[in-house]
């Protein structure tokens, strides 16, 4: 058997050799689509498959509220909502709070040795750990003593932040680090790979970081929570709906009628909107495994056609059919076996490269390694279809009338019909696979595109942007911020940047624009009537803290009023500007917006006077437009988070102006999150560009493989009618209607495939429109540009090898 073995190996290497050109084509064929399938499914298993770092995942619940009616889709919870969640729903075996977003939460880490650092960090109530089934490796978490009002700092570090600020210290237990000039005692050091919320390198007690955790309106919050064994999601979110709307009764003054409870679990929360563009992007590598198998399949079907009269020859020299069965498998399994190796080479590069080019803020992605399971898949299906498009035709072959075979002499023998079929179906579905994949990318990009263009608000894309939160025993009075000293900080910060050259403007925002979905949205009423009674289904709209000459470094255009300016006092009369949509409101009632007033938050706070309207901005999302109101520094006990400047100076040494400025005024301060406009909007856009660029190349290959497999098609159906051709043609009958002739039946199938593809994308559309942005599914000049474009590439790939065979010279062909 070892013997037997060894010389089909061998001769299936020989005639590998003698036609390099037919196999190598096959196995690049099939190793394009073993590498994108393995690497995509490898990024999919990284990210969505492979079970987080905690235990029981599927018992962990991330809890918020929304509001239908007031346009809210994340409602956050204030701290006194914690305790009804504990009272409330005996389902929960243990409940935290965490922050919304880590945005605006970070500290700046000083350890005496290097320059500082800011590090995200997360405010937690003491049971998060064990929410999570997580404990430290070094030390211990928080207690309900540390959460304690007036308890000593502690904080709990990331594996992370261990190993790359502290040198992996294994006597770190204890020791006292300095976080925004405060010092924190730490206490442990978690296990790696726990830094949820996701970035998190510190964790310090929600007790010592807020003041306010008995007001029921000081929404920042979200609930995290384990559930009891056997517990279902959907009766806890019955329980939480529950509780919600017994909120609304007891506290009309502060909750709606109409706010929901959400439960969502861990794995779902933590993935967010990459969920559904991963497996978009899995489906089209898997068609375009599918496109790659069948142009193969195609090519080995041709090959192993055109090989009747050797199979003939052999069995008339006493060849038994297992034995021409087992040699055309070998062979077969050597193609398979180069294109999977192959393959799963290419694909070790292609996720190093996916990785290095995927959006940063992708969870887990760096964590991407080749999968085998997916390795073992693909390589499945590959040898199957060579084996299958090899031994299925030789067993034909080898049934056929080998006295008939061998009379065709060394010409190429007609196709059966059945062969012919299955090679036509072949590119049928090829082209709908190349149909779907080519309209799917054409959307992505066109929505990429809509995006890029769309009017955000921000004309100054150049503008450049940082992170700066005064921190420090000098930023608080007591146990709150000094806002004075804040705002002189922020005072004579402002005016040497001003002052230095190169810069145009400089001003200071609380949170910059696609910083994140989650900021300071407040409630609010206008002073007429109507407004009043409507300011409790009214939506909240985005709340910036802004310096003078905020609008115009950050390229806003005002439309009306004026600016803020240095006779906005802190004890002056409040005022504000208000973007158009809010504008459009009031002139909705029929009042003038700039001069009227507007209440701002709670119901005693003091009402507001309109000075001003700025065009629309979008400050969340690029794809989503919404009501902002900005009001001045100095009136505002809000801090500003962000320093924004523009001038002739590159991005780079705008950044180094401010450190420098910094490092004169208050060495202890340091920046971070150095980034223009135009860098925000494309990091708000980055996925969708990712997904678009992919998907295109996914759906240039299929259409280069749907067009070599109508060549190859064209190609063999011309070959094995060249004698019927070479009569023809020397009979009398014109070119072009033999080629007509030809070409006609294979793009028939073509049209079929379109058809069927164009079905597919319209029938399922529906399950992509989250991702697509100023274009819709079923757009039908993107349906029709695509079937038009792909049927002139198969008619072309169709009509030149026709019009190549059909002009040779009948006299050489009929001697041959």
């Amino acid at each position: 058997m070892l013997d037997s073995g060894a010389r089909h190996l061998r001769l299936a290497i020989r005639t590998f050799l003698r036609n390099k050109s037919a196999y190598l084509s096959v196995i690049g064929t099939l190793t394009l689509g073993i590498a994108m399938s393995i690497a995509m499914f490898s990024l999919v298993d990284a990210v969505l498959l492979r079970p987080l770092p905690f235990p029981r995942q599927e018992s962990i619940q991330v809890i918020w509220k929304t509001d239908p009616l007031a346009g809210t889709h994340v409602e956050e919870l204030a701290y006194p909502e914690l305790r009804d969640l504990q009272e409330s729903i005996p389902d929960f075996e243990s409940v935290a709070v965490m922050p919304t977003s880590l945005y605006g939460y970070a500290r700046v880490l000083q350890t005496g040795t290097a320059e500082p650092v800011q590090i995200e960090s997360a405010p937690v109530s003491h049971d998060f750990f064990r929410v999570l089934g997580v404990s430290p490796i070094l030390g211990r978490d928080f207690t309900k003593e540390d959460e304690r009002v007036g308890a000593p700092p502690v904080v709990v570090l990331s594996d992370r932040v261990w190993r790359n600020q502290m040198g992996a210290d294994g006597n770190i237990v204890g020791r006292m680090i300095r976080l925004n000039g405060q010092g924190h005692t730490v206490i442990g050091v978690m296990a790696p790979g726990v830094e949820f919320p996701r970035g998190a390198g510190l964790w310090i007690p929600l007790g010592v970081e807020r003041r306010i955790v008995e007001r029921r309106g000081a929404t920042f919050l979200q609930a995290i929570a384990r559930l009891n064994p056997g517990v279902s999601r959907e009766r806890v979110a019955i329980q939480v709906n529950a509780l919600f709307t017994r909120l609304a009764v007891d506290y009309p003054d502060t909750y709606t009628r109409s706010q929901q409870g959400v439960v969502m679990p861990l794995v779902e929360y933590w993935t967010g909107s990459t969920r559904i563009q991963l497996w978009i992007v899995l489906g089209a590598s898997l068609l375009l495994l599918s496109a790659s198998v069948m142009s193969a399949s195609n090519l080995l079907l041709s090959r192993t056609i055109s090989r009747r009269s050797e199979i003939a020859t052999r069995l008339a020299l006493g060849a038994r059919r297992g034995q021409i069965l087992t040699q055309l498998g070998t062979e077969g399994a050597l193609i398979a076996m180069a294109a999977v190796t192959a393959g799963m080479t290419v694909a070790q590069y292609a996720i190093r490269v996916l990785i290095r080019w995927a959006p940063e803020d992708i969870p887990r992605l760096s964590d991407a390694a080749l999968n085998l399971d997916c390795a073992f898949f693909a390589a499945g299906v590959a040898a199957l279809a060579a084996i299958a498009c090899t031994v299925i035709p030789g067993w034909s072959a080898t049934r056929m009338q080998v006295e008939a075979a061998l009379r065709e002499g060394g010409a190429r023998s007609s196709m059966s019909r059945r062969a012919s079929r299955a090679r036509s179906l072949f590119v049928a579905a090829q082209s709908a696979v190349t149909v779907v994949l080519l309209v799917v990318a054409s959307l992505l990009i066109l929505s990429y595109r809509s995006m890029m263009s769309a009017h955000t608000g921000f004309a100054n894309r150049d503008a450049v942007s940082m992170n700066l939160q005064l921190r420090g025993p000098g930023m608080f009075s007591g146990q709150a911020f000094d806002a004075n000293f804040r705002r002189s900080f922020y005072t004579e910060l402002l005016k040497r940047l001003r002052d230095a050259p190169g810069v145009t403007s400089a001003a200071a925002v609380l949170l910059r624009p696609l910083e994140g979905t989650i900021g300071w949205d407040v409630p609010y009423e206008f002073e007429f009537e109507a407004g009043r009674e409507q300011s409790r289904v009214l939506p909240k709209v985005n709340f910036e803290v802004v310096t003078p000459d905020y609008f115009k470094t950050i390229g806003t255009v005002l439309l009306e009023g004026r600016d803020f300016d240095e006779h906005d006092a802190p004890g002056g009369e409040p005022v504000a500007i208000v973007s158009r949509t809010l504008a459009r409101k009031i002139q909705g009632a029929g009042h003038a917006p700039v001069g009227h007033r507007i209440r701002i938050g709670s119901p005693d706070a003091p009402w507001t006077k309109i000075v001003g309207v700025s065009a629309d901005a979008r400050y969340r999302s690029v794809t989503q437009s919404g009501a902002d109101i900005f009001v001045p520094y100095s009136q505002a006990p809000q801090p500003t988070n962000y320093v924004v400047l523009r001038g002739s100076l590159p991005s780079a040494n705008l950044a180094a102006l401010v450190r420098e400025t910094l490092a004169k005024i208050d060495s202890n301060q340091t920046i971070a999150g150095v980034a223009t406009v135009g860098e925000l909007i494309g990091a708000n856009t980055a996925r969708n560009r990712f997904n678009a660029i992919l998907l295109l190349w996914f759906g240039v290959c299929a259409g280069i493989l749907s067009a070599a497999g109508v060549y190859s098609v064209v190609a063999e159906a011309m070959a094995a009618r060249d004698r019927e051709i070479a009569i023809r043609t020397a009979l009398g009958a014109q070119r072009f209607r033999l080629v007509r002739e030809i070409v006609a039946g294979t793009l028939a199938f073509v049209v079929m495939g379109e058809l069927f593809g164009t079905f597919a994308v319209s029938a399922f559309g529906n399950l992509g429109s989250g991702v697509l942005y100023g274009v819709t599914a079923h757009n039908p000049l993107i349906l029709g540009s695509v079937a038009l474009f792909l049927f002139l590439v198969s008619l072309g790939s169709a009509g030149v090898p026709a019009w190549s065979a059909s002009g040779r010279d009948p006299k050489i062909r009929l001697t041959e």
